[in-house]
């Protein structure tokens, strides 16, 4: 069964999410295609990840299966970046997982979920359909730290 569990800003809850941050599939389908350090990830974590509703641990049972965090983007909307473990990829736990964010965040005050995903990352923008999210758009946007050129589409969700 797939559960949500709240983050906690903690040195050792970083390191879970830190773990996958640096995946090689990971990185590959990030914004920035660059493994990021322990010292820049623990200080964007602790100072950025919690601001606007606590991140979550997705769960299979009792392990951990990927990790969840949100970035308010105003009137009323919830950026999601989502982050499957790689042992859990390809199960549906993601598809699961982005269901279940629906009730967290319509019952923290939101009322729409939107995310940007690179065009490359067929997964994820399977994940996120099948879970409900429409495509509000795609756009061209260069990456200001490696100057590549990109294509993003934005999916949402209304709550």
């Amino acid at each position: 069964m797939i559960t949500l569990e709240q983050c906690e800003n903690t040195k050792h809850d970083a390191k879970i999410a830190f773990q996958w941050r640096n995946d090689a599939r990971t990185i590959e389908s990030s914004e920035v295609r660059r493994p990021k350090s322990w010292d820049s990830f623990w200080l964007e974590f602790s100072e950025c990840y919690f601001d606007a509703l606590c991140p979550v641990f997705v769960k299979d049972g009792g392990s951990f299966a990927g990790f969840i965090r949100f970035d308010a983007a105003g009137e009323g909307t919830l950026e999601i970046v989502i982050n499957i473990a790689p042992e859990f990829r390809g199960m549906g736990i993601g598809t699961e997982a982005l269901a279940l964010v629906k009730n967290y965040a319509r019952d923290n005050g939101f009322s729409r979920l939107a995310a940007d995903i690179r065009a490359t990352n067929k997964a994820s923008l399977a994940a996120f359909r099948k879970a409900g999210y429409a495509v509000e758009g795609t756009r061209t946007q260069i990456i200001q730290r490696t100057k590549e050129k990109c294509s993003i589409v934005r999916v949402f969700c209304l709550l």
